[in-house]
């Protein structure tokens, strides 16, 4: 099984998660701000940046799903 994730995929996600951190109440708000704009100013979908995170989250999840195809192996079923 492959896995693999397109920019826009990866943006959506990133997307998604500072969401998430952002509603955290225990951030004040020019933290929440702060969280905000390095999105939009840095994180900009087809950027350079994105495109490195893109290639890290696919490395990572290659290598997830590498470990857990080993591990499938390696269990004895007569337990």
């Amino acid at each position: 099984m492959r896995v693999e994730l397109d920019t826009d995929e990866t943006w959506a996600l990133l997307s998604a998660l500072v969401k998430r951190v952002a509603e955290d109440p225990t951030l004040t708000d020019e933290d929440r701000a702060r969280i905000r704009r390095w999105r939009s100013e840095r994180m900009k979908p087809g950027s350079e940046t994105t495109r490195a995170l893109t290639a890290k989250v696919n490395d990572d999840l290659a290598r997830t799903m590498q470990n857990q195809a080993r591990s499938q192996i390696q269990k004895s079923d007569w337990r």
